[in-house]
Parts: C-alpha cells; sequence; structure tokens
C-alpha cells in the first residue's frame, strides 16, 4: 500500500509517512484562528491556499503575504502574492517551505487564477508544482486544486451582511516516476455568515466541512467551526474548534486568534490547543500582509 507523505501542504490537503505525522493546516493565522475555515474567508493573507476562487470577491487590487507556521520540530514558511486585472480575473502565486530535522526539507510552488462569474459567482483553478526531499528519498510531484464561491449580500439582515459558500477539490494529481508516495484527494465545502452589526462592529461565523477520499488509511471527515469580531476594520478576535476523525493523521484541537490591520498592513496572529499526545500541540502561525 502506498504511503501518504507530508509535504507541505499548508491548505490541509498531504498526510504524513508516519502515523505521529499530521496534516498541516493553513498557513494563514487568520483561517487557522478561526478553527481552520478556509473555504469562505475573506481578506486572508493566502486565498490560494484556502479558496481561491473567492479572492475574486475580497475588496484588496493587490496583495503580498508571509506567514511562518511553526509545530514541534519543523518549521513551515509561506510567500504569496494576488494580483487583480479588474473586477473579473485576478492571478495568485505562492512559493511554501517545509523544514524538519534530520535533513527533511520539502517546497511547493503554486499558480492559480481565478474567475468571476456574474455578480454572486466565481471559480478557481490553482497548479502546484511539489518537491519533496528527504536523506532517502527524493520525489517531484503535479497537482491541481478546483474550487468555487458564492456570495449573495442580505440588506436586510443587520446593518448589511453577505452569506458566503465555497468548495474545493484538492491534490488531483501525483508523484512522478515509480515512487512510494501518493497524494491524498480531499474535497471541502463550506458556509459562512458576515454580518456588520453596525458601521464599527462587525460579526462572521463559519463553517466547513471535508473528507479524505485516498489513500484508505488517511480516509475520513474533518469539521471546522469559528467566528471572528471586527472591531472598526481595525482590530479583530478569533476562536473556533477543528474536528479530525482520524486522530493520527489530523487530531482535533481548538484555536484562538487575533489581528490588527492599520492602513494598508495586515498582521494576524493564531495559538491551537491539542492534546497533549497528539502532534499539532504547541503550533501557532504568524502571518504578516500587505494590501494595495
Amino acid at each position: 500500500m502506498k504511503r501518504p507523505i507530508l509535504i507541505l501542504t499548508l491548505c490541509a490537503a498531504v498526510c504524513g509517512v508516519r502515523a505521529q505525522e499530521a496534516t498541516l493546516p493553513t498557513p494563514d493565522a487568520k483561517s487557522l484562528g478561526m478553527g481552520g475555515v478556509v473555504m469562505t474567508t475573506l481578506s486572508a493573507s493566502h486565498a490560494i491556499y484556502n479558496n481561491a476562487a473567492m479572492a475574486i470577491f475580497s475588496q484588496s487590487p493587490s496583495q503580498i503575504s508571509s506567514s511562518y507556521y511553526g509545530q514541534g520540530d519543523f518549521d513551515s514558511y509561506a510567500v504569496t502574492g494576488m494580483c487583480r486585472f479588474d473586477n473579473v480575473n485576478l492571478a495568485q502565486i505562492g512559493w511554501r517551505q517545509y523544514l524538519r530535522e534530520r535533513g527533511n526539507n520539502d517546497m511547493a510552488v503554486d499558480l492559480g487564477y481565478s474567475r468571476r462569474i456574474g455578480e454572486k459567482w466565481a471559480v478557481g483553478v490553482v497548479a502546484r508544482y511539489m518537491h519533496l526531499r528527504r536523506p532517502d528519498a527524493s520525489a517531484d510531484a503535479l497537482a491541481v486544486d478546483l474550487s468555487a464561491a458564492y456570495a449573495l449580500p442580505l440588506e436586510n439582515v443587520g446593518s448589511y451582511s453577505v452569506l458566503r459558500a465555497g468548495a474545493k477539490v484538492g491534490n488531483l494529481g501525483g508523484y512522478f516516476g515509480k515512487t512510494d508516495y501518493t497524494l491524498p484527494m480531499n474535497l471541502t465545502a463550506g458556509a459562512a455568515l458576515d454580518t456588520y452589526l453596525t458601521d464599527a462592529h462587525e460579526i462572521t461565523v463559519g463553517t466547513d466541512l471535508g473528507y479524505y477520499f485516498t489513500p484508505a488509511d488517511v480516509r475520513g471527515f474533518q469539521l471546522s467551526v469559528g467566528a471572528e469580531y471586527n472591531l472598526m476594520q481595525l482590530f479583530q478576535l478569533r476562536a473556533g474548534y477543528h474536528y479530525g476523525e482520524r486522530r493520527e493523521y489530523y487530531p482535533s484541537y481548538a484555536t484562538v486568534g487575533a489581528g490588527v490591520r492599520f492602513l494598508h498592513l495586515r498582521l494576524d496572529f493564531a495559538y491551537l490547543f491539542a492534546k497533549k499526545n497528539t502532534v499539532l500541540r504547541n503550533t501557532y502561525s504568524l502571518s504578516f500582509g500587505l494590501d494595495f
């Protein structure tokens, strides 16, 4: 049986070669602070790793972001950029690196494109090249993510509200040549409600439900729920919970997070509360971005 591999899939798409290694959550601290809700997050640092289609509904013409994700004996880094050509077309690019003790050094490069369809719909596609380098192995892979997004304004709910929904099929692809590794394919869908109580106070609540199809030894469900309070578009407080059916690959954990927006600058932090005997114990993420 082929074994899954943990290769810097910070969009929760790849698993580890050993049972004690878990699927990494998104590196985006905003989404992670909300329990890993990624399908409907706006103004996130790394939409290309969450739901590429949803980025078209954000207000930022262009964006540059970076994140550090730390857990146990590994470090992960992500850098992404986004450029909006008009109200219909948007391009994204991303680079990720996963470093671990004993010489492991995995890397991924992503290219994404999003297109708006009418006023309420958008679609996205992300192509990914991955390189695995271990002391005893080296392999390359190609994969594709396909995503869709929907946004519906609700003018009679609160001061102003938006209902968002999104879905993504991730990791359609595989490794080159003969190798013991494979890419877990997954489907994730989610919904969120964004409500302005007043001009200064905004509340967002959201949930995601995901399922891993292959390989058989990582097959199972994941569920994320989260909320964010936004004060005057300057300060944000977040909390959430993530449930993982297969604890050895994606354990359950609670999260808290905070964010600051000042002029064009974004700074977000998230921390995971996982059980002591799980691989996500004492995990945190720090994201920094610049909107143009």
